[in-house]
């Protein structure tokens, strides 16, 4: 059986959008298995694809001499690694040395794909690197869909969750109000508008998700929200997460892993962008919609003072594109 090395140290968010790149690979090497060095919680979206052997986490120590300018790697990595056909390193042009540490190593092709297209490009991640497999003989373009795959443990766990949080008839609406950069967050005056006008159909149920970043945020638009009973779903795996999302009826969120996550999932989606541009950033699926908020609506500032101000102006598109994703 061949074996494909894919070195990807990037956040589950940048993973997902270097997903259609992975199926690629995938596509041109059929029965290859792929042994990733990259963050260890991609395990629980990718562990049930065809290709998916195992994963090394990135940010062990062992792999320090990957970076060695003189190009001797550690007994550890010897021991560790098998022997690849190829190897793909997703990363700036300061990991071309991993590259080319890994090709001495192996004997053999070591790719490097640069991860982010510069802005005046106007390319999609997912784009921008497929291109780039284009050119190294590997058809990818249009780029392929990114396929989740969590455990069938993770669908069970969720059945269980929705039978006792949901009743008959009921449309699940998962609602992620937090990020990884606070100029990413919409405001909390958005949120409470579009949660005050779904909430008035019957038989909408919330969820409000909450990682491990989102304490600040979530706490503060829960204590806004305890009228709609909101279903609390706190720091869960990523697999179950993406179990869940795959029953949902529909997913809002601002620019953030957790939103891409939603949207390869195939679970229709509103993902709500600020400063980034949805061009290059935005997340790629069957049934997702970005909608862009003004930049001056910046909800630390609201957090911190403790003041909900007036709806901006975009929270009633996001109302009406959530009513038609749900048909109500």
């Amino acid at each position: 059986m061949k074996s494909i090395l894919i070195v990807h140290q990037g956040a589950i968010g940048d993973f997902i959008l270097s997903l259609p790149a992975v199926e690629a690979i995938h596509r041109f090497y059929l029965e290859a298995h792929f042994t990733f060095i990259a963050h260890p919680a991609i395990v629980e979206i990718i562990q049930r694809r065809p290709y998916f052997k195992r994963v090394f986490d990135c940010s062990d120590r062992c792999w320090v001499s990957l970076y060695s300018s003189e190009g001797k790697l550690a007994g550890v990595v010897h021991d560790l690694l098998p022997h690849v056909e190829s190897t793909f390193v997703f990363g700036r042009p300061a990991s071309q040395v991993i590259a080319d540490n890994l090709a001495n190593h192996f004997g053999n092709s070591a790719h490097r794909l640069d991860p982010f297209p510069e802005p005046d490009l106007c390319l999609g991640v997912d784009d921008y690197q497929c291109r780039q497999l284009e050119k190294l003989g590997i058809p990818a373009t249009p780029p392929p869909d990114a396929i989740i795959a969590p455990a069938h443990q993770d669908f069970l766990e969720v059945r269980d969750f929705l039978s006792r949080n949901l009743g008959s008839g009921d449309r699940l609406v998962l609602l992620h109000p937090g990020s990884g950069g606070k100029q990413k967050l919409w405001t909390v005056a958005g949120w409470l508008s579009v949660i005050n006008k779904l909430s008035a159909h019957p038989n909408i149920r919330f969820a409000l998700l909450q990682g491990p970043a989102d304490a600040g945020i979530v706490q503060h638009l829960r204590s806004q929200l305890a009228p709609f009973s909101p279903i609390p779903v706190e720091n869960w795996q990523l697999g179950k997460l993406a179990a869940l999302m795959s029953k949902a009826d529909l997913y809002l969120g601002n620019d953030s892993g957790i939103t891409h996550l939603a949207a390869a999932c195939g679970t229709p989606t509103i993902a709500l962008f600020g400063p980034t541009d949805p061009r290059v950033w935005g997340p790629h699926g069957p049934q997702v919609s970005i909608i862009r908020w003004q930049p001056w609506s910046l909800v630390h500032e609201q957090a911190e003072s403790k003041k909900i101000s007036e709806p901006p102006l975009e929270a009633e598109l996001v109302c009406k594109k959530a009513r038609e994703w749900l048909q109500i």
